[in-house]
């Protein structure tokens, strides 16, 4: 099981930022592939992802643990995916993101195809940095 962390400092109240990571429904407007997203309940998520050619659809299950303002998820199913996503404040109007992800990169590769090895693991990397920077945009930008 490959493991990957990355952080970034947001512009934006730490309440902001963990407010806007229970909008469900805007996940495509800044994670890469997802096509459609939405709640069906407070601790589930839908997600229909495209990657390259392959649409697949995907359950999550959520868990809120907002006194430390971390939301885990994991999928159901394959390929098994989980991590957390970490608020923390930094000051008054500046906050910290954190992503951690877990998955297998072959499981990600015979799901979705694309390169092997080191390769899954560095588009997997940009992907989430990627990921990272459309959503910190998209907090900023609506100030």
């Amino acid at each position: 099981m490959s493991r990957l962390e990355e952080q970034i400092t947001i512009d934006a109240p730490a309440h902001e930022v963990w407010g806007r990571l229970h909008d469900v429904e805007a996940y495509p407007t800044f994670i890469d592939g997802i096509q459609r997203a939405y709640a069906p309940s407070s601790d589930r998520a839908h997600l229909d992802v495209r990657a390259g050619d392959v649409q697949r659809e995907f359950d999550a299950v959520l868990t809120d643990r907002g006194n430390e303002q971390v939301l885990a998820w994991e999928t159901q199913g394959s390929p098994e995916l989980k991590g957390t996503l970490s608020v923390r404040a930094l000051d008054r109007d500046h906050s910290q993101l954190q992503v951690q992800v877990e998955y297998e990169p072959e499981a990600i590769h015979d799901t979705f195809g694309g390169p092997r090895g080191m390769a899954q693991v560095h588009r997997i990397e940009n992907t989430v940095r990627g990921d990272l920077e459309q959503f910190k945009n998209m907090l900023e930008s609506e100030r």
